[in-house]
């Protein structure tokens, strides 16, 4: 199976992918390129609706696998330089709350659903998270039965202050909670540099049970060393706790710590190699199937439909407008597929918080990188994001293809590849339209598989991108 699958160029990564541990938007956001702010300001055109998501800048720990835009801030901290750095990052935040509410009220725009992630937004006081809420819903429309919903942390959860400010935030309308255990083992915990044991994170997913009905726990497979047994060991505890919604991750790294112990030989050997980690993923999906999960693609698993998570599905949805507010958050607007009409953009907010803030305090728009989206990127995208669960040529795509009769036979090529190798499938949707999808055996390598479907402009501003340009940008 595996020699079939790397002839075909399909393969266990550990490296992040564009810039992210999933393929979890397209254009990749280390394919972005600097631009003038005011080149997209002026050109964007909102749809009737359009998701909203808030990025908190900081964790309590800085975990050693983590490449996200984030400062360490412990949240105990009484009028220190910790809390003036946190209050001055979130004047910002809402100042740009306010410049882009203003331009979505003048479209008509509706906010269909909000996540505030980081970070650890739970590790903000209680007055700080009411304020930012409050400012959300004054400076937006949002739809009625909107999905709200938070990131929290074991730590922040089990907090002396941690029940008490979760139920707050259920009486202000947040629907949803998420939150990272990574691993129930306590030997992955400590090099992972969690800050706490298996206890704590099985403490706050019963916190978590008793207030929200929807809520999500990540798990990253592999994160350091990687086994079936422990594997065994958090299938164990899911069993136990039951969470609604479970998101299991790859374990992929960056230029953080973790990512130059599995560069470096020595220390690779504690990491599980590929065909451990095809046979852990394997067990994954048939034990969950067992406690009576459905799985909605390679790392999603719910107890029951109802608790889909739609963020993600508008996150890797280039099609669905996508607003990302605070350092580092990437967004996506008003790219259609439709005859003639193809005015899309993607960009991103400066990730240094320093850069941010003080861009936004000045009365500047903080977005540092973007694309236009054309016709090209469109035909990219989906692929790389349509087969993780179903693309559909309808006769806008078609029309793509003939326009770009070159980039269609670079696809019809890897197409027919991935076939060749059985890591795609055709199925019919339920309205009994001929599809493409990832087969079962092709989600076993789901994003590895989807990134080869990147542009080859895409593929050469990754192949090019320096290490600098990389690494993430702390304050």
């Amino acid at each position: 199976m595996l020699p079939a699958l790397h002839a075909a160029g399909i393969g266990i990564s550990r490296a992040v992918l564009g810039g992210s541990h999933s393929v979890a938007i397209y254009p990749p956001i280390n394919s972005l390129t600097p631009l003038d702010s005011r080149s997209v300001i002026d050109t964007i055109e909102w749809g009737e609706e359009a998701s909203l998501y808030v990025h908190i800048a900081f964790c309590e720990t800085r975990c050693t696998f983590c490449h996200y835009t984030v400062d360490h801030y412990a949240g105990r901290a009484k009028h220190s330089i910790e809390d003036a750095k946190v209050a001055r990052y979130l004047t910002a935040l809402k100042r740009e709350l306010a410049f882009w509410g203003a331009r979505l009220a003048r479209s008509g725009t509706v906010v269909s659903s909000v996540y505030i992630g980081g970070g650890t937004p739970l590790v903000l006081d209680e007055s700080a998270l009411r304020d930012l809420i409050r400012a959300i819903r004054s400076e937006y429309d949002l739809r009625s039965g909107a999905e709200f919903c938070i990131e929290g942390s074991p730590l922040t959860i089990t907090a002396p202050e941690g029940e008490h400010k979760l139920r707050s935030l259920k009486a202000q309308g947040v629907t949803r909670l998420s939150f990272g255990v990574q691993s129930f083992d306590d030997e992955v915990l400590k090099y992972a540099a969690r800050g706490y044991q298996r206890e704590t994170p099985i403490r706050a997913c019963a916190i978590a049970n008793t207030i929200f009905e929807n809520w999500n726990l990540d798990l990253i497979q592999g994160l350091y060393r990687g086994s079936t047994s422990e594997v065994w060991g958090n299938l164990e505890a899911i069993a136990k706790i039951r969470p609604p919604h479970l998101t299991w991750y790859h374990g992929r790294f960056g230029d953080r710590p973790q990512g130059h112990w599995y560069r470096t030989e020595t220390k690779r050997a504690k990491f599980e190699d590929e065909f451990a980690t095809v046979l852990s993923r394997m067990l994954i999906w048939q034990e969950m199937a067992a406690l009576g999960y459905d799985q909605t693609d390679g790392n999603r698993f719910v107890r029951s439909h109802e608790f889909t998570d739609p963020f993600k599905k508008i996150r890797t949805s280039a099609s669905s407008d996508l607003l990302g507010l605070g350092a580092g958050a990437y967004s996506h607007v008003g790219i259609k597929v439709t005859k003639g009409n193809y005015r899309g953009h993607v960009f991103r907010n400066d990730p240094n918080i320093r850069a941010y803030v003080d861009a936004v305090l000045t009365g500047n728009v903080p977005i540092a990188t973007g694309r236009a989206v054309d016709e090209e990127e469109l035909l990219a995208a989906s692929y790389a994001t349509g087969l993780r669960t179903g693309r559909i040529e309808d006769e806008s795509l078609r029309s793509l293809r003939s326009a770009h009769p070159q980039l269609s036979r670079y696809y019809d090529a890897l197409v027919n590849e991935l076939n060749s190798a059985g890591a795609l499938e055709a199925y019919l949707d339920d309205s009994g339209q001929a599809g493409l999808r990832l087969s079962s055996l092709g989600r076993l390598f789901e994003d590895e598989a989807l990134s080869l479907f990147f542009s080859p402009a895409v593929k050469s501003a990754l192949a090019t991108e320096t290490t600098s340009e990389r690494k993430p940008q702390l304050a």
